[in-house]
């Protein structure tokens, strides 16, 4: 009677493993009690995966799509379903043995985009076959050779004067707690606005956001909470105990559309166009600028691998007297 294969422990890497079918399936960092039931949900989604036309695109979509929705989060299927459907639609009965790099670029040149907007719908193709390709679906991507154009350079950290500039703009307490929270933090504007009461951890004042909650879905994400940070943290879990503690002026917790809206409102305002994000940039900005090692750096902003902050250096580079300052240091 053939047996359920047991998970296996890699020490190397801190993961867990199974081997199904002679192919090693990562199933993350966690206990063996979880690991145990991944793997059992693994051989479950295996077992029903659907059979699949090879040869039609719009049924590789679907078969992908359906994956998304089962394994990352609903934001992500959104994203994925929104232009993979459009795709779909420019070709309904294309099959995957004639799709060639030239039918994606002239779908995708049939809009008026911006470069991101542009990258991203080449990068939602380029990504559902090359998931059909390791998933076997297929035998070869058809689009290997996709030329995605590179991210544009957002290198726009908001300066502390251009803060003290936002805050005089605004007067609703809501709006200043946002503002306030992603400027002293350094935390991404998602894991802000989704903080609740059950993330604060009070001995070390900071929100600890489990795996599952947490971006890339690989580690436990930690913010900390400085100064004024922690003061309206505790205000907020008071006020809200229960549910988002960040809210707008309507009491709704906050959506990207919103906080959108608002920083196009205070661009009008200031003269000072930034998105949320922003903040952040300022954040590693003001840190490196204070004396912090980068390695800390990037572990405060939650960076998978810390030497990323090193990216953060080019912010700098609109700091002549800074740098002037550093490199005296440097000669003694």
């Amino acid at each position: 009677m053939p047996h359920f294969p047991k998970p296996f422990f890699r020490a190397s890497r801190g993961l867990w493993y199974i081997q199904i079918a002679g192919k090693q399936h990562n199933l993350g960092c966690c206990t063996e009690e979880e690991a145990v039931e991944r793997a059992v949900s693994l051989k479950k989604q295996l077992k029903n995966r659907p059979v699949v036309n090879s040869d039609s695109l719009a049924a590789i979509i679907d078969a992908f799509l359906e994956w998304v929705q089962n394994n990352r989060s609903v934001k992500t299927y959104g994203w994925f379903q929104y232009r993979l459907q459009r795709f779909v639609e420019k070709y309904p009965d294309m099959r995957a043995s004639d799709l060639l790099p030239l039918h994606v670029t002239q779908w995708v040149d049939g809009y008026k985009f911006s470069v991101t907007s542009r990258r991203n719908y080449l990068r939602a193709v380029k990504r559902c076959l090359t998931w059909a390709t390791k998933q076997g679906y297929i035998t070869a991507n058809p689009v290997t050779n996709l030329e995605v154009p590179a991210a544009e350079n957002r290198d726009r950290p908001v300066t502390p004067a251009v803060f003290e500039e936002f805050l005089a703009a605004v007067k609703r307490p809501q709006y200043r707690d946002l503002l306030k929270l992603a400027w002293l933090s350094g935390g991404r504007p998602q894991e802000l606005i989704r903080a609740e009461a059950r993330h604060f951890d009070a001995t070390n004042q900071r929100f600890v956001f489990p795996v599952k909650e947490s971006k890339g879905k690989k580690k436990v994400r930690v913010v900390y909470l400085p100064g004024e940070a922690l003061e309206i943290v505790k205000r907020l879990i008071d006020e809200h105990p229960e549910g988002h503690l960040l809210r707008n002026a309507h009491g709704t917790p906050w959506t990207t559309f919103a906080i959108n809206c608002l920083m196009r409102r205070l661009g009008k305002k200031t003269g000072h166009w930034h998105a949320l994000y922003d903040f952040r940039h300022g954040y590693a900005t003001r840190m490196l600028k204070a004396g912090v090692d980068p390695v800390t750096v990037g572990v405060l902003m939650g960076h998978a691998n810390p030497a990323m902050v090193a990216s953060v250096y080019q912010h700098l580079s609109q700091s002549p007297l800074y740098l002037l300052d550093q490199a005296k240091k440097a000669i003694g």
